[in-house]
């Protein structure tokens, strides 16, 4: 075969490759087109199930929103109620306890003013020819009074002195609120308890050196009325009256014997004698001294010799 033979043969197979080309990348391009398309609807179709499960949540999450907030407010409307209610019973509870005191207040009162009218009827001179001076009121069976409340105190049971301590401590301790308080909120309320704590800490303090200063001056003035009293009763002095014949003890244990005194209370030193010699000592020096007695003398009157004389 020649050469111009090969040329046009081959010049025959050109186009058909080019066109069989054209053809592949078309429908390359076709399906990528469809493909494509394919995915954006997947795409779409996924974004509108998302879109709509969104609003589905954002829905449910309004509504539970809501929800919330009329269990809020019916919540704070039962907790206002209760507060009133509580407020109401505590006001009727003090209230009855003010009214209570206030009774037993005028029950010792009246008491009291009985005692002191039958002190004063005891007292009232009956057909006597002379005057009696009344005592004052601090002198009128003042520890008779004092044992007379005591006993009335001791009469309360122990129930009611444990209700009474709670109302106190009802009265006295408010109540700690510290619902929903942020972290700084409740580092502030801790630091106002730490400091009311140092306040109270530091009167309770001051009120027992106070009480023990008292105490003290008390005890210092009565052994100085009894120097005293000692001291002038010699001389007819007028003395200051100090009220030692009440004894509580002797009165809260009556079945119990006498004291005995075993030693001075102004010696200083240790006594090594035994417990009978001191008694037997203490004994004696605590008995009266007999009276003296008195020896009577017959008075003779000399009659001068004059005197017979004028007979």
């Amino acid at each position: 075969m020649s050469e111009e033979e090969q040329t046009v043969e081959a010049g025959g197979e050109e186009p058909v490759d080019a066109n069989e080309a054209k053809r592949a990348m078309e429908e390359a391009k076709k399906a990528r087109q469809e493909k494509q398309a394919a995915e954006l609807a997947e795409y779409e179709e996924m974004r509108k199930s998302e879109k709509v499960k969104e609003e589905e949540e954002i829905r449910s999450l309004r509504e539970k929103r809501i929800q919330r907030q009329k269990e809020r407010v019916e919540e704070e409307k039962r907790l206002t109620e209760l507060r009133a209610q509580e407020d109401a019973r505590r006001k009727a509870e003090e209230e009855e306890r003010r009214r209570k005191k206030q009774e037993e207040e005028n029950k010792v009162k009246d008491e009291r003013e009985r005692k002191k009218r039958e002190a004063e009827e005891r007292l009232k001179p009956k057909g006597r020819n002379f005057k009696i001076s009344k005592k004052s009121d601090s002198e009128k069976g003042g520890p008779e009074l004092d044992t007379i409340m005591t006993k009335e105190e001791l009469q309360k049971s122990k129930e009611q002195l444990e209700e009474e301590k709670r109302a106190i401590l009802a009265q006295r301790i408010q109540p700690l609120v510290i619902d929903g308080l942020a972290s700084d909120k409740l580092i502030e309320k801790a630091k106002e308890l730490n400091d009311h704590i140092k306040r109270l800490e530091g009167d309770k303090y001051d009120l027992e050196q106070r009480f023990k200063r008292q105490q003290y001056d008390m005890i210092e003035l009565a052994e100085r009325a009894r120097q005293m009293n000692k001291g002038k009763a010699k001389r007819g002095v007028t003395t200051v009256q100090v009220d030692e014949s009440f004894d509580r003890l002797a009165d809260k244990f009556t079945s119990a014997p006498p004291k005995i005194q075993l030693c001075s209370k102004y010696e200083r030193h240790t006594d090594h004698r035994s417990y009978k010699e001191r008694m037997v000592l203490f004994e004696d020096l605590a008995k009266e001294p007999p009276p003296p007695e008195l020896i009577r003398v017959s008075k003779t009157v000399s009659q001068s010799p004059g005197a017979e004389t004028a007979e």
